[in-house]
């Protein structure tokens, strides 16, 4: 993220202020409590002065007694007040963040998935936690903390002119001194605060890449190279968090040596005035106690203030994100009720970057309730018509259309309820078998579930596993196999029973024993189902009712399985090249 160059960015401040506008009524009280506070800040050393000076110098310990226990008591409401103050607070602050949260999350659900296809995923784990965890300081720690700082200075200064003006300026002679110190450590603490944050989310993806590519690193022995890079970015974090650490390590020596000035200029006056018969003991504590008072909250100040920029800082990044405007286009207005299946290709061009054209011009009619087959070389274009045709991704030239209307023309809800999809890197979630077939969908029931596994033919490999259905499979279904993974996703698209089915290369990576399998469920899947299958393996497909075939972005032939073997084009070389023996 690029520094902004301020000590403080009053536009993300106010952005931050206006999200907590539904809980402004109980900030507004918190501080109410944090101005009681401050006004309290004088009466506690009133009343040093007076046990000193009248009931003490009179020996009537009675009344030392009493303001002991109005001392006493004093504290105890301060306590209180500061309690429910600081409940409130966090309380505000944690709702706050909650809804941030949601809203962040619910905007990143909403982007296309080229967004995602060229931003790391640890960059999303930082923004939905480690910032938005940040931001909750500005409203829990950051504002009121400093108002409640500052109308303290401001009550105890007017507490001490009112004592003694010539007294209080002697004794606030370094505070300038510590004012311009305090600038400039903000200035520090917050450059050192952005390098820190980038070093973090530096460490947030390589940790979320490399460990999801653990396989990789330890197949290749790659083990002793990635322990080297994460150690240079390891160092590099350590040496943002120094960088703070010096800081701090400065400013607070200067804060107490300044504080030990303003005592030794208090204790040279005090001296000269009780030399002069104007000065009392239970006065000279009471200004020794307004010294102590006022030199703390102007530390804390400087401390809080960093809380609040470090809360600004995260802010700004995850405003950063909410200003990201990569949403999939939802203008349809069609709701796609019961159709029949009929989909067409017309002149369609698309390119993931620019004008780098992934797919040609292709032009293609497929009849409702038939078997169509997409084969080709790596890189021909074949998945690529299977993220376009539900608006995963969005053609830049041509049409799509579906029982005659463009797919643009339909809300993106029903167009998607519609269109089912078995891809070959099957994603499940760390949950059970039930819910990574539903999706947490309540209209699907346990029932349906076991229904559509015994049509699929796996209902007996599940029931096998411990807890049925309850299994939970772990992270990306890691206690599964590649074909058991495989089966769940064929049940998954047969529940939510679409009209219109895509088979993105669902036998690519298993073994004979599971595609067995696979063809099985296959053929129950595509029943009375207009089905398109991007297909690897060329044995798969015979009995499609048309076979497309595919050669950079183009569409070079089409017809049945025989007919394309008796031509002597792309399909026959693959055919051959797969069944050669």
């Amino acid at each position: 993220m690029s520094k902004s160059g301020k000590a403080f960015d009053w536009t993300v401040f106010s952005r931050l202020y206006k999200s907590g506008k539904a809980y402004r009524r109980p900030f507004l009280f918190t501080m109410l409590l944090v101005l009681v506070l401050a006004a309290m800040v004088v009466i506690r050393p009133e009343q040093m002065r007076l046990i000193m000076d009248v009931e003490m110098a009179s020996g009537n310990s009675a009344g030392v007694l009493r303001l002991s226990m109005w001392f006493v008591i004093v504290l105890t409401i301060e306590a209180l007040i500061q309690y429910t103050q600081t409940q409130l607070a966090n309380k505000v602050a944690q709702s706050i963040t909650m809804d941030l949260r949601s809203q962040l999350y619910a905007h990143i659900l909403k982007f296309k998935l080229n967004y995602f296809d060229r931003t790391p995923v640890g960059q999303f784990v930082t923004r939905l936690i480690g910032d938005i965890d940040g931001v909750a300081e500005v409203f829990s720690v950051g504002i009121l903390d400093i108002v409640r700082d500052l109308l303290k200075i401001i009550v105890i200064v007017f507490a001490m002119m009112w004592m003694d003006w010539k007294m209080t300026l002697i004794v606030l002679l370094p505070v300038p001194v510590l004012l311009y110190a305090t600038r400039l450590f903000q200035v520090a603490v917050k450059t050192s605060f952005n390098d820190v944050r980038n070093e973090v989310a530096r460490i947030s993806v390589f940790i979320q890449e490399h460990v999801t590519g653990m396989n990789i690193v330890q197949i290749f022995n790659r083990e002793k190279e990635e322990k080297a890079s994460f150690d240079q970015i390891n160092k590099e974090h350590r040496s943002a968090h120094i960088r703070g650490i010096w800081a701090y390590s400065i400013f607070f020596p200067v804060v107490e040596l300044l504080s030990a000035a303003s005592v030794s200029l208090l204790l040279w006056w005090g001296l000269k005035s009780s030399l002069a018969a104007d000065m009392t003991p239970g006065t000279m504590l009471k200004f020794s106690t307004f010294i102590s008072m006022i030199y703390r909250p102007i530390r804390q100040m400087a401390d809080n203030f960093n809380v609040l920029q470090m809360g600004v800082v995260n802010g700004e990044r995850v405003f950063k994100v909410f200003d990201t405007h990569e949403e999939q286009v939802d203008s349809g207005q069609l709701i796609m009720d019961h159709p029949a299946g009929e989909v067409e290709f017309r002149n369609l061009s698309f390119a993931y970057i620019e004008e780098n054209w992934v797919l040609k011009d292709i032009s293609l009619k497929i009849t409702a309730g038939s078997k169509i087959a997409f084969v080709g070389a790596t890189g021909a274009g074949k998945s690529s018509i299977a993220g376009l045709i539900n608006r995963s991704y969005d053609y830049q030239r041509g049409s799509i259309f579906i029982d005659g209307k463009e797919v643009r023309d339909y809300t993106l809800d029903s167009l998607r309820s519609n269109i089912g999809f078995v891809l070959q890197d099957v994603f499940l979630f760390s949950d059970s078998i039930y819910n990574n077939i539903t999706l947490h969908d309540t209209s699907i029931s346990l029932e349906q579930v076991i229904e559509a596994s015994k049509i699929v033919g796996v209902h007996d490999f599940i029931s096998g596993l411990p807890g049925g259905y309850d299994f939970n499979v772990r992270e990306r279904g890691g206690m599964l196999s590649v074909g058991q993974r495989q089966l769940i996703s064929f049940v998954r698209a047969y529940v939510q029973n679409p009209r219109i089915l895509v088979l993105d290369e669902a036998t690519a990576s298993i073994d004979s024993e599971s595609e067995r399998m696979i063809q099985y469920a296959t053929e129950q899947l595509t029943k009375g189902r207009t089905s398109i299958v991007i297909a690897h393996r060329l044995s798969t497909i015979r009995k499609a009712d048309l076979i497309v075939v595919m050669d950079k972005g183009q569409i070079v032939e089409k017809g049945t399985h025989d007919e394309l073997l008796e031509q002597s084009g792309v399909y026959k070389r693959l055919f051959e090249l797969q069944f050669a023996d």
